[in-house]
This record gives structure tokens, C-alpha cells and sequence, in this order.
């Protein structure tokens, strides 16, 4: 038998080719790890990110990226959220909302749902990079109700925390994407003043939801500290497309403090102990 040699960059050609063939039909592909899409780079780079701005040419793929850090090492931890974000337009006003793709971390299944959905109903059409944790199919408090998906519900780039009772006695706001979102609420119950932390989610890293997130930031006026919290590395992740985007919402004296992984080379560490020990320091100082 003859052997074929596994190439992502065929297959995300051949799926984005699918899609300009017939925007009627949902193409989506896949990774069997978000880190295997940087085999496909140059398609992202020459094709998907900028194909409509080159040639006026619209896709909407789908491309599914499974990424979290829990400890499996440095190959299989990170869709590189950062290299899809440094392909995306507009500039740190957000004054641009013809994004020429959709980057997303849902935290439910109601989002996930709402933006596949998105893709087909909307009268364009615009890629998707969909980050999807393997972690949160498990999730015991990763659900949602049947309303979120009927009649009248929508995508929601902005997830305030529903936790909260009175907006007033907020004193910090930890600002997340993807599941790093459950972790935080896990810890925040051990706290000793759990109703002074409000835990807000940027389910849509691009469009940069900035009209969302003021609303929101606006409810927690006697917020005194604003942390981005993430589990990259801070040469990873979302930090650095987000740092000088949340600077323009928050108050010059109170800049948007950081609460994640260090920069790093090799994306994750090999080590359990290690990978351990680096969560709970993310949980710490998102809470300082």
C-alpha cells in the first residue's frame, strides 16, 4: 500500500476551496489539535485572511481549533490564538466593523451554536477560527439552557457575569476568553469577598467587541483594578491584541493589569508539576 503523507495545508486548501465553491454549504475543518494548523499557515496567510481584500473573493470557512492548556506539553496546548489575531484588520479604535474574519473563544454550548449558526444566516459571508477547548465538552458547568438557542437569542460577544447581585460592591473585574473562565469562578468562591470580583467574557476576540465591553465596564464604576486573564504565555494568547484595545475603555490611573503564564519560547512546559504549579499562580494573581 502506498503511504500519503498527512499535510493540513492540502486539506484547509481543499475545505477553502469547498467553501468558495458553494457559500451555501457549511465547510468546516477540523484539527485533531489547534497547534496542527501551523502546517496550514501560508493558506491562512495568503488565502483565508486575505483573500476578500486581494480579490473581493468571500469564504466562510469554519476552522476548528481545539486549545487548552492542561498540561499536555508544548505540541498539544496551542492553537496560537496570537497568529490569527496578527491577520486580523481594523486598528486599535475598532473603528472598522467589516472585519475580514471572525475570531472567537466560546465558554457554552449556546454560543458555539449561535455562531455556526451565524455563518450561514448572515447575508456574507467571513472566516471563522473557532477556539474550542476539548475540556469544556466535559464540563460539568459548561451548559446552557434550550431558551439560549431559541427564538430571539443571537451570538453574544460579551458575557457579563451572571453572578453578580449588585454591580456597586464590585471593586475588580477579571476580563477572560475561552475556559479559563471556570477556573476563575472556582476560585473566586474560596475569596474572601467574593461579591467585590466580577468575571466578564469576550466570547469574540475579532470584531473587537468594544461597544459590548464599554457597556458592560460601565455597570462596575467603583471598579479599581482591571485584569486580563489568560493561560498563555504573554507572548501568546490574546494579551497583546487586547492590551492596547481595553487601555482605551479603563481609566489611564488604573491600567488593565496582566495574570497569565510568563513569555516562553516552547508555548507549554512538558511537566505536570510544573503545569500545575503555573495555573495556580495564574489564579493568584488574578486576584492580588
Amino acid at each position: 500500500a502506498e503511504y500519503m503523507g498527512l499535510s493540513e495545508m492540502a486539506v484547509v486548501g481543499f475545505e477553502y476551496g469547498f467553501s468558495m465553491d458553494d457559500p451555501r454549504t457549511l465547510a468546516i475543518w477540523e484539527a485533531q489539535f489547534g497547534d496542527f494548523a501551523n502546517g496550514a499557515q501560508p493558506i491562512f496567510d495568503q488565502f483565508v485572511a486575505s483573500a476578500e481584500q486581494k480579490w473581493l473573493r468571500q469564504s466562510g470557512l469554519v476552522t476548528m481549533l481545539p486549545h487548552g492548556f492542561d498540561g499536555a506539553g508544548p505540541e498539544h496546548s496551542s492553537a496560537r490564538i496570537e497568529r490569527f489575531l496578527q491577520l486580523c484588520d481594523g486598528d486599535i479604535s475598532c473603528r472598522n466593523k467589516n472585519a475580514n474574519m471572525h475570531v472567537i473563544n466560546p465558554s457554552t454550548p449556546a454560543n458555539y451554536f449561535h455562531a455556526l449558526r451565524r455563518q450561514m444566516h448572515q447575508p456574507f459571508r467571513k472566516p471563522l477560527i473557532l477556539i474550542g477547548p476539548k475540556v469544556l465538552l466535559r464540563h460539568p458547568e459548561c451548559v446552557s439552557p434550550l431558551s439560549a438557542m431559541g427564538p430571539g437569542t443571537a451570538f453574544q460577544p460579551v458575557l457579563d457575569d451572571p453572578a453578580v447581585a449588585d454591580p456597586a460592591a464590585v471593586t475588580r473585574v477579571i476580563l477572560v476568553s475561552g475556559k479559563l473562565y471556570y477556573d476563575l469562578v472556582a476560585a473566586r468562591a474560596s475569596q474572601p469577598t467574593p461579591a467585590s470580583t466580577a468575571i466578564v467574557r469576550l466570547e469574540e476576540l475579532h470584531p473587537f467587541p468594544i461597544d459590548g465591553l464599554r457597556a458592560v465596564l460601565g455597570k462596575y464604576s467603583a471598579a479599581k483594578r482591571v485584569v486580563w486573564a489568560q493561560e498563555e504565555p504573554a507572548n501568546g494568547g490574546a494579551w497583546r491584541y487586547v492590551d492596547p484595545r481595553l487601555q482605551n475603555l479603563v481609566s489611564a490611573r488604573n491600567p488593565v493589569r496582566y495574570a497569565g503564564r510568563p513569555a516562553i519560547a516552547a508555548v507549554a512546559v512538558a511537566s505536570s508539576a510544573k503545569h500545575t504549579k503555573e495555573a495556580a499562580e495564574i489564579i493568584k494573581q488574578a486576584f492580588e
